[in-house]
């Protein structure tokens, strides 16, 4: 099954940054608990499909484009980690952004995702307890689009030290929590 979850994943960027916001909203189980970005206006949580779908139309107005990379996507069994790059162009004003590392972590049943969480890099970081190394190392590949290769390269270290890197703080992020504890 978590192979079939990790396409389903894949297939619900696809859709978001080919602007098909009924793809995205059918990628949902009917009764989705949805947490946004929490640094940004109104981030939830939203309960169902309907309240996601307004949240995201008003969102997307905002936008003139947005796209949500997904530069890794973990397995975690039922549960799927998407470490993605968020580019964009605000609608009136033209400004581009970019994004650094944002960790999505959703948790699929048979109808689809059921649970949905963005994490803040930082927030991630600490929640998954990565070291400053591992964080680095993931922002150059998140937030630059870095191969291996070229990470080694930029931090001057052995490319396979630099997948090992990676390993661990991929295997890290797996575990985050599901849900948000207060």
């Amino acid at each position: 099954m978590s192979s079939s979850n990790v396409e389903l994943v894949r297939r619900h960027y696809e859709d978001w940054n080919s602007g098909d916001i009924d793809g995205v909203i059918a990628a949902f189980a009917p009764d989705v608990e949805w947490h946004g970005h929490p640094r940004l206006p109104e981030p939830g949580p939203y309960a169902g499909r309907d309240q996601v779908e307004r949240w995201m139309d008003q969102f997307r107005e905002a936008w003139g484009q947005l796209e949500a990379r997904p530069i890794e996507v973990l397995d975690a069994g039922d549960s799927v980690v998407a470490l993605v790059h968020m580019t964009g162009r605000g609608r009136g004003s033209g400004v581009e952004v970019q994004g650094g590392v944002d960790v999505h972590v959703m948790t699929l049943e048979a109808d689809g995702i059921t649970y949905f969480q963005i994490f803040p890099g930082d927030m991630a970081a600490d929640r998954a307890g990565l070291s400053e190394l591992e964080m680095d190392t993931l922002v150059l590949r998140v937030a630059s689009e870095l191969a291996p290769a070229e990470i080694s390269d930029r931090m001057d270290r052995d490319e396979i030290e630099v997948q090992e890197i990676l390993a661990a703080a991929f295997e890290k992020l797996r575990r985050l929590p599901v849900k948000e504890t207060t």
